[in-house]
């Protein structure tokens, strides 16, 4: 059966170190430093329990021998032997009854100390990814985004909760049982000694290929987040364009790739298993064979000493499975935090990344020169220079792809231009704390985004210094009143996952109201009216004609009616400012404006 998958075809993530495995486990046991008491009170528990567990067998086959030898002794023997098995009986209950507690008391501080280390993982790897520069998102999509605050964080999750302090365990359990083989009889323990060797070459077998196989998976995963996220936003285009079947056909290519990696993973585990059980029946046949051809003359066969090394070969064995189900365990996890770290060990946009002054209000922004590229020397911008005071409303206009949104990405700090200066009052952009600099602009994109909430949260944004009433004056102000009153209860009405129960126009209008309400010194209108109704674009462009005679605004649009009281007009064209006027000053003048207006008039 062929088990290869399509691995090359998938756009792997390009971690900035390769980082040892090590590394990785001592960098993730650091979220359990602020739990470190806990943690050594769970290990310790555990270790206390798995002491009691493996010298359970040798009391086990003494109490077996003693039962075998005293099988022909006298009725009052047998009665003392009796009272002894008795009392080692209820010894080893007890025994039972403490490890059962330890293992309880373990189990509980795990569990708890696991999941506190991953609610602070969890909030550190979002918070984080929230700061990043929105260049970041331009080159990671959100599907692997989501599969890094969600999966790979559940990975890492169960390392904690399963493998972490079980494996100490496990650790101590191996070294007990074979101490404990060697106290009952040498020679068994010079065999399991011959066979340590072949089980470390086979343990390393399974963690290279192991490690290889989830690398594969988590890949693959992040491929099908991509595609499921991309496939579900964009159900409404795909069944227009009847790309159901292609769809599929994708989907399915992607899922018996997530299949056979899997399956490559279990077939390496299953050769692992294989080989252990291998060693444990070859250990077992060897044992019996060394008892039998070794008993001293006149002594009968030991069955209570093969009874204690049979326990202990299922018991000697039994971490080795342990170890390598919670390998699979862990290597996932080690998958997953490379990830997450490469995440977290990229810089973050900081708040006072571009300087310390703190901006109050904008009375003036310039553009002195200004050059900048995406990519280096594929230049959008290139010596671009205008000034706009106070109070002023500026559009932008040019053809697609002239930087006009990237004037607007610039003038928030979402990318750093490369040649020139940005000034704002006569300061340059830089030396703005970012926090201070952002809090002046209030922008309405093209696609408006909303969140799960009420029409007031959206509008408010969850600020408690605006209120309900203020929300009513802006409603008003906008004249909003007849959309919200068609809804059941007003600005308090719930909206589904990104505002879906809403019409394009009425989430814009709602975007407007939220850039009004939060009293801004400056607008920016990326196009706004773009994807709207004319019903709605006539109560947005009432509103406007208001907000542009109070505010300091820039406008891009691509349909030129909808600029025309603006107090000036900036045409771009590759990367400066061909032409700048007004309405009627741009038509007069018979250059590129008046002809991109002529063409849609």
């Amino acid at each position: 059966m062929n088990y290869k998958h399509r691995h090359s075809e998938y756009t792997k993530e390009k971690i900035a170190s390769k980082t040892l495995d090590k590394e990785l486990i001592w960098r993730l046991l650091t979220y359990l430093r602020p739990y470190r008491f806990l943690l050594f009170m769970a290990i310790f528990f555990l270790i206390i329990s798995k002491i009691i567990e493996a010298s359970i067998p040798i009391f086990l086959g003494h109490v077996s021998q003693q039962i075998l030898d005293g099988m022909h002794l006298a009725v009052s023997v047998k009665e003392e032997l009796l009272r002894h098995v008795v009392t080692i009986g209820s010894l080893i209950i007890a025994m039972l009854l403490m490890s059962y507690v330890f293992d309880s008391l373990n189990v509980i501080l795990k569990s708890w100390i696991g999941q506190k280390s991953i609610y602070q993982l969890r909030t550190q790897i979002y918070e984080h990814i929230l700061h990043m520069p929105l260049a970041y998102f331009d080159k990671h999509t959100v599907g692997r985004l989501m599969t890094r605050t969600i999966h790979d964080v559940d990975q890492i999750n169960q390392m904690f909760a399963e493998s972490v302090i079980p494996i100490f365990g496990n650790i101590v359990l191996f070294i007990s049982i074979f101490v404990g083989i060697f106290f009952i009889n040498w020679k068994i323990g010079l065999l399991v000694l011959f066979l340590l060797p072949i089980v470390y070459l086979l343990t390393r077998y399974f963690r290279i290929h192991q490690r290889r196989c989830y690398d594969r998976i988590r890949t693959v995963v992040a491929a099908m987040n991509t595609f499921m996220q991309e496939n579900l936003m964009g159900a409404a285009t795909i069944r227009n364009f009847g790309l159901q079947k292609n769809a599929r056909k994708h989907f399915e290519k992607i899922n018996e790739d997530h299949c056979n990696a899997y399956v490559e993973s279990v077939q390496n585990f299953s050769f692992f298993i294989a080989g252990i059980d291998f060693l444990q029946n070859f250990s077992l046949i060897m044992a019996f064979a060394i008892l039998a051809v070794w008993i001293p003359m006149g002594d009968s066969f030991e069955a209570g000493t093969y009874f204690t090394f049979s326990l202990y070969v299922v018991m000697f064995f039994r971490p080795l499975v342990d170890l390598a189900e919670r390998y699979n365990v862990l290597q996932s996890a080690m998958a997953a935090s490379a990830r997450l770290f490469d995440v977290i060990d990229r810089e973050p946009e900081t708040n006072e990344s571009t300087g310390k002054n703190f901006l109050k209000e904008i009375e003036t922004i310039s553009f002195e020169n200004v050059w900048f590229a995406y990519e280096e020397e594929r230049w959008i911008l290139q010596g671009l220079s205008f000034h706009i005071r106070k109070g002023e409303s500026v559009a932008l206009v040019g053809m697609t792809g002239q930087g006009k949104s990237t004037i607007i990405s610039l003038l928030l700090q979402f990318y750093k231009h490369q040649k020139g200066d940005i000034k704002i009052n006569g300061i340059d952009i830089r030396k703005y704390s970012l926090h201070s600099l952002r809090k002046q602009f209030s922008i309405v994109l093209q696609d408006p985004v909303l969140f799960s909430g009420s029409i007031a949260d959206n509008i408010a944004l969850f600020n408690p210094s605006i209120t309900h009433s203020h929300i009513e004056e802006t409603i008003d102000y906008l004249g909003m009143r007849q959309f919200i009153m068609r809804l059941n209860q007003g600005i308090n009405h719930r909206l589904i996952e990104r505002g879906k129960s809403l019409s394009m126009g009425e989430m814009q209008l709602l975007s407007l109201a939220r850039a009004v309400a939060h009293q801004r010194t400056v607008l920016i209108l990326d196009e706004a009216t773009a994807n709207i109704d004319t019903n709605t674009e006539r109560v947005i462009q009432a509103a406007l004609q208001k907000i542009l005679h109070e505010k300091t605004a820039f406008v891009i649009a691509h349909r030129l009616s909808t600029i025309k009281n603006v107090s000036r007009i900036l045409v771009l064209h590759d990367g400066k400012i061909a032409e700048s006027g007004t309405h009627s000053e741009l038509l007069n003048s018979k250059g590129i404006y008046e002809k991109l207006y002529r063409l849609q008039s």
